[in-house]
Formats: C-alpha cells, structure tokens, sequence
C-alpha cells in the first residue's frame, strides 16, 4: 500500500480551539495522543475539499453535465473517455489520506472509552471507504486500514479485498455505528471540532443512517440478483436483507422515529464550510483562473432536461438545441417545458454544447455566429461565479465557485433513494405508482429548495416544474408512468446530484440511467463509459505482488476502464447502458 495513507496520516491544517491541533501539525510522520474529536473538522473538510473538484474536474464530464472547451493539444478529455493519470490518482491520493485519519480518530477513542467518538469515527471511515471502491473496485482496505495503527512507514505492501467484501464491512461498521450512538449518553462534542454538525451528534446519527440507506441501495441489485438480496455479514450481525433494511429505514424517516432515524429535513445536511477570508478554508477553486473556470461550458444534455428547447441545425450542419427564450408562460403551464429553478444557480446562461464531439466541430461549433449575441459573445453556459447575472428565474446572484458552503450528501437524495426501492417493490409501503410518484415529486421539491433559497415549495416556477416532472417530460418516449418510473426517478436523481462527488457516476453505472450517448464521433474506450478508474500508475512500484494480483483476479490482466464493480455487474444495467452506443 502506498506510503502516503501513512505520510499524513495527521492533516496539516490550522484549525484553531481543538486541544494539540498545532503540535500535531509538526511531524506527519508521528502519531499523536490528540483527542479523537480533533480529527472530525479536518477529516470533512479535506474529504468535501477532494469532493467538489473531483465533481468539477471529473464527474461533471463522465456524467454528462458538462463539456470542457480546452482545445490544448496537450490536455486529455475526460468526457471522451480519455483520462489522465492524475485524475486517476485523485481520489485514492486524497481520500486513502482522509481514511487513515479517520482510523487513527477511531483507535485514540477507543482509548478514550468514547462511544460517541468512536460511533463518529465509523461513519467517516464508512463513507470514505465507499468513495474510494465506488472509483476503483477492488482496493486495499482491511490491511490498509491497520498501517495508520502501526507507527512506522516501512510497509507500503497491502493485499486488496473485494469489492463485495468491503461492502459487508460497511453495513457492519454503519451497524456498529448506530448501536454506538444510541448507547452513548452524549448529546454533543466541541462545535469547535465539527464546523459541519456543530458537534450535535443527533445529527451525526441521521448522516450515518442516510449513508447505510445509500450504501442499501448501492449494492441491492447485485444483491438481488445474486442472493434475493441477502448479503452475510460478520459477527454478531448475521446478515443484511436488503428489502427488509431499506423499508426499516424508511418507517424511521415517514415516523420521523425508530431505531434507524435518517436525515429528517434540510437543516440536517452535512454542509461542510469554507470561506474566502481564511486561506486555509478556500475553496479548491479560489485560485482558478476565469479562463479555466469557464471552460467547463454545460452540455446540451443537461440543458434540455432544464429548460425548453427546440431542435435546430446550424450553418455548419451542426444539430443543436436552440433556447426558446420566454416560451414558457406560468400562467398556461400546459403549453412548453417549465423551467427548472435551479439552472441559473449553476449556469450563467442557456445554451448547450453538444459532447464528445471532433475538436475541429467543436471550435467550429464555437465559433458560428448562431452560438454568438450580436454582440459576438458565447451564448454557452459557464458555471456560475462572482457578480454574473442570471435570468429571471432565480433573479439573484450565485457563486458555484466560491460558495460559503457544499453539501456531503443532501437530504434530497433519500427521496429518491425510497422512490427507486418503491419504483423496484423493495419497499411494500412506497411500492404503488402514487407513493413513489409522491416521493419523486417531493424529491425534485426538495433539491431545487436545497439549491435556490429565493422560492418555496409553494412558488409558481417550483410548482408548475415539478408537475412538468411528471405530467410533461418524457422518459425514453412517454410521460411518467409504471413502465418508465425507474427511468424518470434516476434522471432526477442525477439532475438533484450535481456538484455531489461521484454519486450521479455509480448511479449511472448501477442503473444505466439516465440513458446517456456514449458513442460520439469522439468517443474513446470502445464507446464505453468508463466503468471506474485505473488504479494510480505507481502503485505497480509501491505494491507490485498484490496490485498485479488485483489485475489477475477481476480486472483480465489489464488495469483497464471496461470492467464493471461489483455492484454495478448487473444484466439490467448492463442492457440499459447499452442503449447508449445504439
């Protein structure tokens, strides 16, 4: 295993008020006796510091959000499947970090006799866990997670356990979890320590059910199909039922009690802070350039599923989708598409690029008077930052880049988390079309609130959207129905997981929706999106014999972006995806 899980192994960071946090910052080499809450602050902030640019620089392109525009011969495009080495690296550098603070977090409270802590500590090492084999597949975990432990740098060399495998740990470690916080008579921890949950551990409890929920539906359909969705686990736990779990779940969150209790409202998300005045607080994007930052223009996938387009051919014989600007009227909502109230929260204005097209027809594209004001200026969407003006929906000002917050997880994803399960008869109390339909509809509510804090639930462009949801767009050819729920549930899912790390990337590659074009004219990796990352091009160095069995054992021989994880290896995702390349 590489040296850098143990390297810094304590985060360098100044975070004033938690005991020793200085002196821990002296020797990256050494451990310290610090107090476990110490590591809480540090451990969410460098994870959701990773998080949001991975999504910026990596997810926003596999998932379709967006195109880059950077024409540099030397620069290598994400959305066509041809990855860089270091955006390889990205999440097993940083979050392998994160995992080993958070072992360390957990043995110091151990020592502690911290149940609390150590209840904490767990869901960390859950969620970060999952990050990384969501990426990779099969990766170091059990081994890897004793090297923080050992106080020495000289074993690099770790065995990789299956994906399957570190998925049974997960439910175990979120199991303990739960036990552990309703054990302990804490209330709170130093608010200090946790700029996230303000150290209420009530909330650390929901975060840590809402994950398990999360991890459930991760890993239900593989599980379904290998085993009616039963999964062994270790000792004292048994085993986890899917179906079973996920619907326990879901009556803590309608009850609002119970021995699950989830995520119960928006004021219970991890929205991990960062602000412009301390630079060690920034945003990884404070540095960035304009130019850099406006060359992630939207893609016209995104746009047509946002607002009201038109099909349209430009003088170069290029199809496009042009804007109907002011089409829509909230007074007649039968007649056009409503737009979504969380567009011009992300975009600065409305008009798509087409993905993975031939640099030559992109500069074409760029270049056409057609995607120019008269002005002569792009009519492109960029992401959103400093004073830009949006359109009339939000009528106010949003800094994507250096926002004073972003969210972990957000409460929204439950909703549509209960929905699929309904949508699949997972879960008998969501499984009629008017319970998953409801709690689609609640969900979309939901995000578009998270995201525009300038309407309500009851605004007329909040309502008159969410009923074109489900009574005016169209899935694979209809309006919502039974025959498409799962299709329409998942394309929400994936609009309400922008800026969210990698969570719209798994979706895609569990379900197969939504139903993404994968086979553009420049198109890589035989047409196929890219089924996780390779592992880092060192690790062959660092940890030959068991990387090299890691290769022999699930990947064919090759560190190749082809092959499925585990719980994406499913035959109806597999079918859906291919409708993609057809």
């Amino acid at each position: 295993m590489k040296h850098r899980i143990i390297s810094a192994i304590i985060l360098v960071c100044a975070f004033a008020g938690c005991s020793r946090f200085d002196e821990m910052s002296k020797n990256p080499y050494a451990l310290y006796e610090a107090p476990a809450e110490s590591f809480v602050h540090p451990i969410m902030f460098k994870t959701q510091y990773n998080l949001i640019s991975i999504f910026r620089n990596t997810t926003v392109f596999l998932s379709q959000y967006a195109v880059t525009t950077n024409s540099e011969s030397s620069s290598r495009i994400v959305g066509n499947y041809n990855i860089p080495e270091g955006t390889s690296d990205d999440i097993w550098t940083a979050i392998y970090l994160q995992y080993g603070n958070a072992m360390y977090m957990y043995d110091q409270a151990v020592k502690e006799n911290s149940a609390s802590m150590q209840a904490v500590a767990l869901v960390l090492r859950s969620f970060l866990i999952m990050q990384i084999t969501d990426t990779y597949g099969d990766v170091p975990f059990k081994e890897a997670g004793l090297l923080p432990l050992a106080g020495t740098t000289d074993k690099y060399s770790t065995a990789y356990d299956s994906q399957k495998d570190i998925y049974r740990s997960i439910f175990c470690m979120l199991e303990d979890a739960n036990e552990l916080f309703a054990k302990s008579e804490d209330l709170h921890f130093s608010a200090i320590c946790d700029k996230t949950f303000g150290g209420d551990l009530d909330k650390w409890r929901r975060f840590g059910n809402s994950i398990y929920a999360r991890a459930l539906m991760r890993a239900g359909m593989k599980t379904m199909e290998e085993s009616n969705g039963v999964l062994d686990l270790d000792d004292p736990w048994g085993s986890v039922n899917v179906r079973i779990k996920l619907s326990e779940i879901y009556d803590c969150f309608v009850s609002g009690s119970g021995d699950y209790p989830v995520m119960r409202s928006r004021a219970d998300r991890p929205m991990v802070p960062f602000s412009i005045q301390n630079e060690t607080e920034q945003t990884p994007f404070y540095t960035t350039t304009n130019g850099i930052w406006n060359s992630v223009a939207v893609c016209d996938v995104l746009t047509r599923r946002m607002l009201d387009y038109t099909e349209a051919v430009d003088s170069d014989g290029q199809k496009y989708y042009k804007y109907k600007a002011g089409a829509y009227n909230v007074l007649s909502p039968s007649t056009g598409h409503a737009e979504d109230p969380r567009f011009d929260c992300w975009w600065r204005k409305t008009n798509g690029i087409p993905n993975q097209m031939l640099n030559a027809a992109q500069v074409k594209f760029l270049d056409n008077s057609e995607h120019k004001s008269s002005a002569g200026n792009s009519l492109i969407g960029r992401m959103t930052y400093g004073n830009d003006y949006p359109s009339a929906i939000s009528q106010q000002i949003f800094d994507l880049k250096n926002a004073s917050s972003y969210p972990l997880m957000n409460y929204s994803e439950l909703y549509f988390i209960f929905a699929e399960a309904g949508a699949r008869g997972w879960i008998s109390s969501a499984s009629g079309l008017g319970a998953y339909l409801a709690l689609l509809k609640q969900g979309v509510t939901e995000s578009i609130l998270e995201w525009n804090p300038y309407v309500t639930a009851e605004s007329p462009q909040v309502v008159d959207y969410v009923n074109y949801v489900t009574n005016g767009e169209e899935y694979s050819g209809d309006t919502f129905n039974s025959d498409n729920a799962l299709e329409a549930i998942l394309t929400q899912k994936w609009i309400a997981s922008f800026f969210i790390g990698i969570e719209s990337w798994c979706d895609y590659r569990r379900t197969g929706y939504p139903i993404l074009r994968t086979d553009g004219p420049a198109a890589g990796n035989n047409h196929i999106l890219p089924t996780r990352l390779r592992y880092p091009s060192d690790e062959p160095y660092r940890n030959p014999e068991h990387y090299q069995a890691a290769l022999d054992s699930w990947l064919g021989g090759t560190n190749n972006i082809q092959t499925d994880v585990w719980w994406a290896d499913t035959k109806e995702s597999k079918a859906i995806r291919l409708l993609g390349r057809q």
